[in-house]
Parts: structure tokens; C-alpha cells; sequence
């Protein structure tokens, strides 16, 4: 694949940037190459466990410095969203983690455990029977069921956790509504990074390690992809799907070589 006209690359984050607090490969090394290759980072993580600004702190402790407004998250794909299909006004009860809700709230929206427009599920670490209870009774009672994504593992350093997947699977369960996806797949987040960026989609190389989401929402958008085999998926359980990504590579740090490699040519 020729990297020549790719302007941007939207990073998925765990399985490629890091496991867990691990990172994968030389960070600022590949981070440097990215820059000498005139490519702008842009990072699409189905992770709400962090705010943008969280994950600007992390990329500094492990020696790469980026602004929070290259984070794109489900939390910002749910605040655009919610703000064009509700208003400020919607009242938004979250059954998922403290950076979610906070960055809803500074969003400007009222969260309530009570009369919700809106149920927003996502990974939390402190699941309880009562959480699942409570979003329940509000979706029966008319709200919205949203989820940021469907992810039901992560890879960490310890190997293998659940995912966000598992807490919207209960509420799935027990009130048999679907969820709207605000997460890779869906192409919320693509479309904020092509509006941040002014770029078309295939100016855009998403990368990731899953293909039902990184690379599946890439070709969904309309970006070229690239998957890598640092994360979940391989070449073996990718090959029975019909559309494949533009490329399979062992990691970023590939990716970032081709991408030098191509504009001095």
C-alpha cells in the first residue's frame, strides 16, 4: 500500500500504543517519524475509562506530548451526538466510569439517576446488580439505550479483562432494547476527525488491532486501514472476512517506517 497521500492516522490506543501501562514499541521514536513524515496523530479509542485530558497526561509520562483535542473518544462522539438529536436540556443517566461522566458534565449536561432521556453504558469497573437495576427501569420507562461500544474484552498487562461489552450485554438482556453504538464500528468518531482535521476520509489511515472495530469503522467511513498484530486480532481470524484492511503489519513502528519510507521516494 502507498502511504504517499495519507494526511492523518487515527490511533486506536490499547493493543496499539500500549497493554495496559506497557507501551508497545519506542513511543516518542515512532512519534518522531510521524512528525518527520508530516502526518497529523489523531487518537479514536472505545475506551471512556479516560478523558482526553487523561490520556494527554498518560502519552507524557510515556514521552509523547499531544493537546487533548487529538483524543477522540465515545464521550466526545456521545456529546456531539446528544447535543443533535437532544439539546443541552437532555438529562443523561450514565451506568459507566467517573472520566465518562465527568467529561459529560463539563459538557454541559445534567446527569440523573431518575426521569433520564437518555442511558449511556459503558465500561465500569465497579458493576453492580443494582447499576444494571437502575438503567433497567429507566429504558423501560422510555430513555434512550446508548452504549459507547460492544467490546467485551481488553487486553492489559495481566493479560485479558472484560470489556464495556459486558455491562451493555446485561442491560441488553434484561430489557431486550438494542443499543444505539456510539463506538468503533459506528462512524461518529471518524466523522469528528475529519471535521478537526478538514480531511476527506481516505486522506485518513485508521489503525487498530480489531477488526470488528478499528478496521471494520475505518472501512465503514471510508479511510484506508491498517491492522496490527500487537492487540487481539491475527491474520488467521481475520482471514474469513470478506473485506480486508489495506494492510496487516506487525505494529505502529511498521507503519511509521513505510510512512517515511514513501516520502522519499
Amino acid at each position: 500500500m502507498d502511504l504517499q497521500s495519507i494526511k492523518a492516522l487515527f490511533l486506536d490506543m490499547d493493543g496499539v500504543l500500549w497493554h495496559g501501562k506497557d507501551p508497545i514499541g519506542n513511543l516518542p521514536l515512532i512519534f518522531n517519524k510521524i512528525q518527520k513524515a508530516g502526518v497529523i496523530p489523531l487518537f479514536g479509542t472505545n475506551n471512556s475509562t479516560r478523558t482526553p485530558e487523561d490520556y494527554r497526561d498518560h502519552l507524557a509520562k510515556l514521552g509523547v506530548e499531544i493537546e487533548p483535542e487529538q483524543v477522540i473518544t465515545p464521550a466526545v462522539g456521545a456529546a456531539n451526538l446528544f447535543m443533535k438529536d437532544f439539546s443541552i436540556n437532555a438529562r443523561i443517566h450514565i451506568f459507566g466510569s467517573r472520566a465518562l461522566k465527568e467529561y459529560l458534565q463539563n459538557a454541559g449536561f445534567s446527569l440523573v439517576d431518575e426521569k433520564a432521556d437518555i442511558v449511556l453504558v459503558s465500561l465500569d469497573k465497579e458493576m453492580t446488580y443494582q447499576k444494571v437495576a437502575v438503567a433497567m427501569k429507566l429504558i423501560n420507562e422510555g430513555a434512550r439505550f446508548y452504549a459507547t461500544n460492544l467490546d467485551n474484552v481488553l487486553i492489559s498487562e495481566n493479560g485479558w479483562i472484560p470489556g464495556g461489552g459486558v455491562m451493555v450485554n446485561a442491560v441488553q438482556t434484561c430489557t431486550g432494547v438494542s443499543p444505539i453504538i456510539i463506538g468503533k464500528p459506528n462512524t461518529i468518531m471518524m466523522k469528528i476527525a475529519c471535521q478537526k482535521t478538514d480531511l476527506k476520509p481516505a486522506e485518513i489511515l485508521a489503525v487498530g488491532d480489531r477488526y470488528d472495530t478499528d478496521i471494520l469503522g475505518g472501512l465503514r467511513a471510508g479511510c484506508r486501514t491498517a491492522l496490527v498484530l500487537s492487540g487481539v486480532d491475527s491474520i488467521e481470524s481475520i482471514a474469513a472476512y470478506s473485506e480486508q484492511p489495506d494492510m496487516i503489519c506487525q505494529d505502529l513502528n511498521t507503519i511509521t517506517d513505510q510512512l517515511l519510507a514513501d516520502r522519499s521516494r
